[in-house]
């Protein structure tokens, strides 16, 4: 990405960027010459987890990176065809990995197209998204990265989560409902 890109992009965060004061996030600027030439990252105290893939620091609203969770309303089966809520598993799965940290470490990877916040998160070294995929709480969101396709592979493999029966792809889920 071109400086100017990330420029424009960056300028659409201003708000944002004030409020990483309280949030112990930091800017900075590694050169002129790089690729990518702006950091966003740091500490971020959770305040609220929303689902299998959202969460609250005060008023900043964070979208973990590369996944994609269940929905919270989102019903899953088993293999025996009995449904389980793995929406709200994967919520309270997000909400016990989130408590095993005093905060998160978090680096912003980029905006989605409501104002949050894609980041990359951390609790105690532990990528938060990898961890949720590798579980099958979530799956991998190939449309926008390509970072746990192969952890993906390994839980479905290993019938682990949404894939030990059968599951409706979020996405999909979302466009139907």
């Amino acid at each position: 990405m071109n400086r100017f890109t990330m420029l424009s992009r960056l300028s659409g965060l201003c708000v944002y960027v004030l409020l990483f004061c309280g949030a112990g996030l930091s800017v900075t600027d590694s050169s002129m010459a790089a690729d990518d030439p702006f950091d966003i990252s740091g500490t971020v105290i959770v305040t609220r987890v929303s689902d299998g893939d959202s969460l609250r620091s005060g008023a900043l609203r964070i979208r973990i990176f590369g996944i994609d969770a269940p929905e919270i309303k989102q019903i899953c089966y088993h293999d025996s065809g009995i449904k389980w809520p793995c929406g709200e598993t994967a919520r309270d799965r997000l909400r016990a990995l989130v408590k095993t940290a005093a905060h998160l470490q978090c680096r912003l990877r980029d905006t989605d197209r409501y104002g949050r916040l894609v980041m990359q998160c951390f609790a105690n070294q532990k990528d938060l998204g990898r961890t949720l995929v590798e579980e099958g709480m979530a799956v991998a969101y190939e449309r926008y990265a390509k970072d746990y396709i192969a952890v993906q592979a390994q839980a479905r493999d290993a019938g682990r989560g949404m894939w030990a029966g059968t599951f409706d792809m979020p996405e999909d889920w979302r466009k139907a409902n």
